[in-house]
């Protein structure tokens, strides 16, 4: 093969992967599990964690405001979301009983949650509280 058909393979490479990008973006949130929780815990200065179930109404109007906050302060915070059907252990650990549930932990500890579908101003003052942004 000659070296522009090299050069050539390769963008297209390239191209193709951007694409992946751009047809499926990058997920702002992380999916928070019983087996994953503390490592994101202790290896991220401030953690929002939305507690949800598939079968609750209200979770699935928050989850786009969730999704947006966390898409605006993604350099400022982790933003994760867990589902409490697949991963009681969690839930129970931290007296999740309602859901929504924001749980909001900065240097490893759990500082403050946040109880029900709040909208955005909301959301966005406990992150700027917390972040100092």
């Amino acid at each position: 093969m000659s070296e522009i058909e090299d050069l050539v393979k390769e963008l297209s490479k390239r191209l193709e992967e951007r694409a992946k990008n751009v047809i499926n973006p990058q997920e702002v949130t992380v999916t928070i599990t019983d087996t994953n929780i503390d490592d994101v815990i202790a290896k991220n200065n401030v953690v929002f964690i939305d507690c949800w179930a598939p079968w609750c109404a209200p979770c699935h109007l928050y989850e786009p405001i969730f999704k947006k906050i966390a898409e605006k302060y993604k350099d400022k915070a982790v933003f994760g979301r867990l589902n409490v059907d697949e991963n009681p252990k969690t839930a129970d650990k931290y007296g999740v009983m309602n859901i929504p549930t924001t749980l909001i932990f900065v240097k490893g500890k759990l500082v403050d949650q946040i109880v029900g579908a709040v909208e955005e101003e909301m959301l966005e003052e406990y992150v700027r509280k917390y972040t100092n942004a």
